[in-house]
């Protein structure tokens, strides 16, 4: 049997925790250290990939419960920023790419990895059976324009992160810098705007989607019926972008803080949320970083859970329950094709997963 394929096998069938039992996937000296991880997802066959921050601006992936890193050249971009004109070695090997504070990675059923590579401004293509890099959206330089025309000649401002729609066929931009949530036609590579007027601000509930004010556009997923769900990290808000119109269904308010959890979304607060995420029963996972939590937010009876973290302070304990397990500026989460629950633990440099409390 070809080595490769053995070793995927194995992290298939290895023994998982049961439930209630939290297991570090990935950030220790036993799998392997990484730095600041983001977001993680998984290949056709089952593995997990993940994408490090500024620190260190590396692909990685757990395969036998070690980590190995994939593509991207090890840099602090803290220290030394690369400029606009940044040459992101577009090519075949990706040890070679250059990436800059990478914030998400989500991966077709094709095996295609989709890069939010956010301090370039660009999103970024791997194929992860030949290795190969490419940019899909972003001409790498700050701004705003491209809306009609080819997703490669637009300008975005901090390419937060990239949803791939349910059915692969579009991926959804949180523009962060231009406060507004964009598109990218993957068949004809055309880019448009979806949701935002480029002001800072909170929507009105019943604005159209592209009328409306949706400030620090951080983070967007789609359900499964079409709904957009958009995360306003200075509003500290998910909204719901459905037949044209913006609603409001988490935090009111606007107003910072941690409450609500077991009550209305509506009348709950957040801190900075950062990510969020589907899981099967269409319920959004939100990584409330600020708060170091993960919660979830239910559209059928429009309520807030918590489902990880011990808010609102930061921890590196470790417990036996993720609801028990301390978390530090969490960034990313993500279901699993093994039924589990992950979490970028991202100040903490792991990630962690448990078996997913439905």
């Amino acid at each position: 049997m070809n080595h490769r394929l053995f070793i995927v096998l194995a992290s298939l069938i290895a023994p998982l925790p049961v439930c209630g039992e939290v297991e570090i996937v990935a950030g220790n000296d036993t799998t392997g250290l990484i730095s600041e991880p983001f977001s993680v997802a998984f290949d056709p066959q089952g593995v997990l990939h993940g994408v490090e921050f500024t620190k260190s601006n590396r692909i990685f992936r757990v395969v036998d419960g070690s980590v190995e890193f994939v593509a991207g050249v090890q840099h602090n971009a803290e220290k030394q920023k690369p400029g606009p004109d940044v040459d992101v070695h577009d090519g075949a090997d990706p040890m070679k790419a250059v990436f800059n504070g990478m914030h998400d990675i989500q991966i077709t059923s094709e095996g295609i990895a989709i890069i939010g590579d956010s301090f370039h401004h660009r999103i970024r293509r791997m194929d992860l059976k030949t290795g190969a890099v490419s940019t899909i959206a972003g001409m790498g330089d700050r701004g705003f324009g491209g809306d009609g025309g080819p997703a490669t000649e637009a300008k975005f401002n901090i390419t937060m992160t990239a949803c791939l729609s349910p059915d692969e066929k579009r991926v959804y931009i949180a523009d962060i810098g231009n406060h507004r949530t964009r598109m990218v036609d993957l068949e004809s590579g055309l880019v448009t705007t979806v949701a935002g007027n480029g002001l800072k601000g909170l929507p009105k509930d019943g604005d159209a989607a592209l009328e409306a004010t949706m400030g620090d556009t951080r983070a967007v997923t789609q359900a499964a019926d079409g709904t957009l769900y958009v995360l306003l990290r200075g509003g500290n808000a998910l909204v719901e972008v459905k037949g044209g119109k913006v609603r409001t269904v988490v935090n009111a308010s606007g107003k910072k803080g941690y409450s609500g959890d077991g009550g209305p979304a509506l009348k709950a607060t957040m801190n900075g949320p950062k990510y969020v995420a589907m899981d099967p029963q269409g319920r959004v996972l939100i990584a409330d970083a600020e708060n170091h939590c993960i919660r979830r937010y239910d559209p059928k009876t429009e309520t807030i859970a918590l489902i990880a973290g011990t808010p609102p302070t930061a921890s590196s304990k470790l417990g036996d329950t993720l609801l028990m397990t301390g978390l530090k500026r969490p960034h990313g989460v993500r279901i699993g094709p093994d039924g589990m629950i992950y979490v970028c633990d991202t100040y903490n440099n792991r990630v962690l997963r448990e078996a997913y409390q439905e």
